[in-house]
């Protein structure tokens, strides 16, 4: 994948996801002003009647009896105009939900698609982006504007028409959206990445009413694909405006549980952590959250020492021996401790030894294999530390990898 494909999904991306929350936050901003405004008026409104109270009750002009109880119904109601204002906080939260889980889905379905299609050629339209005095919200509608010419000079450009629909969802054009995947739908057959994001379409054109046409897209989507994003992210969506919380976080879950490609993580755990909160707040019970489904994939390998490092090493030294991608990121997939008194050893690097939920050995095809004598006993590799390494593993080799520990990192 080139670097001007990832930059023209960055520039996307960030416009899609300035339309996403532009409205959301300058409506927001001008709500609060106006919120923190009333609400100050309404304090000093009652500090001011409550004075009068006071210097009323000194001079005689009312009884304790009388003082006693128009003070308490002044401070009731400056409680309900600071309730309403509640309300109306409570209700712009709700709104919220929309660009968090649009923009959740943006990242999760896109990104895979783009890794799976190659998109690299169709995406080079850097025109759209630059023009510097243009507004992001311009900037978006004239990027969808070309799609959408680009599209009609090439319907059977799938690649394309997937981008369309999605800015589609984006720009909130719901009836646009659901033909566009039918269209994919119809070219490309049935697949979980197109029904999935149209049954979000049709909840979010039905203002977050999971209608029966929206659950059995969704039921489609699950039966071809049971841990498809989009319709887990639009299940517990669902289940947590309608309060059904413990639900919510049993779906989210599962797609925190897949780490599948473009999964916005942070935003999911911060959406689990507010249901957990809302539903501790309840009184309920927590509920049991499904455990990641541990993949039987991954790489089997001997680890020893050379004999040229004999009497160079002490058996008490940290060993760390991992898997790490053949390109990209140096994360490990899968890791494990052992002593040079352990060796040599025949152990099996798998999703058992994950670092993190959404790095796995099992999502890749051939990776890079590390042991290393570690002189400092932490992880990583030094100056002074003895190391071995296969360039390319396969994984799940019918035999094991050999792999010795022979050579002085400088």
């Amino acid at each position: 994948m080139t670097t001007n494909l990832w930059i023209g999904i960055a520039c996307i991306l960030a416009i899609a996801l300035v339309m996403l929350w532009w409205p959301y936050l300058r409506n927001n901003k001008e709500q609060a002003v106006q919120t923190n405004v009333r609400s100050q008026a309404n304090k000093e409104s009652y500090h001011q009647s409550l004075a009068k109270l006071e210097q009323q009750h000194q001079d005689n002009i009312l009884s304790a009896e009388e003082f006693e109880t128009l003070k308490t119904e002044l401070g009731r109601k400056l409680i309900q105009e600071e309730s309403a204002a509640e309300d109306q906080v409570a209700t712009t939260q709700r709104n919220i939900l929309w660009p968090v889980f649009a923009s959740i889905t943006l990242f999760a379905v896109t990104i895979p698609m783009y890794l799976k299609t190659g998109f690299s050629t169709e995406i080079a339209q850097k025109q759209i982006f630059e023009d510097k005095a243009a507004s992001q919200q311009q900037k978006f509608l004239a990027s969808l504007q070309q799609l959408e010419k680009k599209v009609a000079e090439e319907p059977a450009n799938t690649q394309q028409l997937f981008s369309l629909a999605h800015a589609y969802i984006t720009a909130q054009q719901f009836d646009n959206a659901i033909a566009a995947f039918e269209k994919l739908i119809t070219i490309e057959g049935e697949h979980a990445e197109f029904i999935g994001p149209q049954a979000q379409a049709l909840y979010y054109k039905n203002n977050q009413q999971m209608t029966p046409e929206a659950a059995a897209l969704v039921k489609r989507a699950l039966t071809i694909d049971p841990e498809d994003v989009s319709s887990l992210v639009l299940l517990g969506m669902d289940s947590f405006v309608n309060e059904k919380f413990a639900q919510a976080m049993i779906h989210w879950q599962r797609v925190l549980n897949n780490g599948r490609p473009g999964t916005d993580v942070p935003a999911l755990t911060r959406a689990m952590e507010t249901a957990r909160q809302r539903l501790e707040a309840t009184g309920e019970p927590m509920p049991e959250l499904p455990k990641p489904a541990i993949s039987n994939d991954g790489v089997t390998l001997v680890v020893s020492i050379s004999d040229d490092l004999a009497g160079q090493y002490l058996p008490e030294q940290s060993v760390f021996i991992y898997a790490i991608p053949t390109n990209g990121t140096r994360m490990p997939l899968a890791a494990v401790k052992l002593t040079v008194a352990d060796l040599p050893t025949e152990i099996r690097l798998d999703d058992r030894r994950a670092m993190t939920p959404v790095a796995k050995i099992s999502q890749h095809e051939h990776v890079q294999l590390f042991a290393i004598i570690s002189k400092s006993g932490s992880a990583g590799i030094k100056p002074g530390d003895f190391k071995g390494m296969i360039e390319s593993a396969k994984v799940n080799h019918e035999q094991p990898y050999q792999l010795v520990i022979n050579s002085v990192v400088e």
